[in-house]
């Protein structure tokens, strides 16, 4: 791995002082305050509470033009956590378990780093999203006027991937993870005393059936070559024995790598919510919400020549199996060309994976200065002159 020259002890420190504070989605302001405060020393400008608590910092070199975005996001989890470690969690329920305080740590790294060593010609915009852990932070940093304020040419995005080789990347072009879509049916039946079913609607009945087709739409509706996944996740209904609930909630979610997918399921859900329950003599009253579209990759080569700066050849993917889950960076991706990639971070392969999400996991504080050294590289494959000090 090349490295950067830079007090990588520093910014261990800071990536564990901001674990300590994790906050959830559009309530990062320590989070915030912290990063502004770096920002501050490194005497780069910056504007805060963009889509909430977002920031966007930005460095101009050069003759201008040309600008890329590097994203970072901040958000953590509710989720108690049981490292046991001395920077652990300071904030009871919740907890950094998904890498995204070392996300920012290896941005502000970076920033740092271009600002006053490296040469390129145009602009580096750095967001710091709140809310990615399923609060659509990057939207709502978009529909804040993100793009029209500050225009970016490309857009780039790198994760954290515990299961994989420490310094690995995974990069491909196209789909790389799915969309997600929640959906809900309410089922209004008639209640009534369970000796008498036949002067009720029993709307758990109409729940069951509707169950079991919404799980036939993937042989029935859709393309066998087309990936994808419909989840029930939820029944509530019912609070005694002996009586017929009015009502029945079933919910789930849909996962698709391709628009037309998710229209025909949420057709089929509508329609078959809607014929079965008046077969039974129930109502079906239908929520269909689409969250995150598919994250689609438009410039995959840009970010391999970048990593190539990095790591050798053989630490680079270029075919693995999509994820079947699902980022808010698809986005910014429907709105500007670039490339979301995955890190490797672990650093003993016998030893068993502590997963994304997982009480006891820890950002692997070795990563930092490999993924400052991907971010700075992609600044000088998009903007660089060529003729001065690259930093890397």
């Amino acid at each position: 791995m090349k490295e950067i020259a830079m007090d990588w002890d520093y910014y261990r420190e800071l990536r564990r002082e901001l674990h300590r504070i994790p906050e959830l989605g559009y309530q990062e302001r320590k989070t915030a305050d912290r990063i502004c405060r770096e920002l501050e020393a490194y005497g780069i400008p910056y504007r805060r509470g963009i889509g909430g608590t977002g920031i966007v910092a930005w460095i101009d070199k050069g003759r201008g033009g040309k600008s890329v975005a590097l994203r970072a996001d901040m958000d953590a989890l509710p989720i108690v956590e049981e490292t046991g470690l001395p920077w652990a969690s300071k904030h009871p329920g919740v907890m950094h378990a998904c890498g995204h305080d070392g996300h920012v740590t290896m941005l502000l790294a970076a920033a740092r780093h271009l600002k006053e060593s490296v040469g390129f010609d145009g602009r580096v915009l750095l967001i710091f999203q709140p809310a990615e852990e399923g609060g659509a932070g990057a939207k709502a940093m978009i529909e804040d006027g993100l793009f029209e304020d500050f225009p970016a040419d490309r857009i780039y995005g790198l994760h954290s991937r515990p299961s994989e080789p420490f310094g690995t990347f995974l990069i491909k072009e196209g789909p790389v993870m799915t969309s997600v879509d929640t959906w809900n049916v309410t089922i209004r039946g008639r209640s009534g005393h369970s000796s008498q079913p036949h002067n009720a609607v029993n709307p758990i009945l109409v729940a069951a059936h509707l169950v079991q087709a919404i799980k036939e739409i993937s042989a029935t509706a859709i393309d066998p070559a087309q990936a994808h996944v419909i989840t029930v996740a939820t029944i509530e209904s019912g609070i005694a024995f002996n009586v017929i609930p009015d009502t029945c909630r079933v919910g789930g979610s849909v996962r698709a790598f391709s628009p037309e997918v998710q229209k025909t399921v949420e057709r089929r859900i509508r329609e078959l919510s809607e014929s079965i329950s008046k077969a039974f003599g129930a109502v079906a009253e239908v929520e269909y919400e689409y969250r995150y579209p598919p994250t689609v990759n438009s410039d995959a080569s840009s970010a391999r020549r970048a990593a190539l700066r990095c790591v050798s050849p053989d630490a680079i993917r270029e075919s693995f199996p999509s994820s079947m889950g699902s980022e808010d960076f698809s986005f910014y991706l429907r709105n500007v060309p670039g490339c979301y990639v995955w890190l490797g971070s672990k650093n003993d392969p016998e030893a068993p994976t502590i997963p994304l999400h997982s009480s006891r996991y820890d950002f692997n504080d070795d990563l930092i200065p490999l993924g400052t050294c991907y971010w700075v590289s992609l600044v000088n494959e998009t903007l660089g002159t060529g003729g001065e000090e690259t930093g890397a």
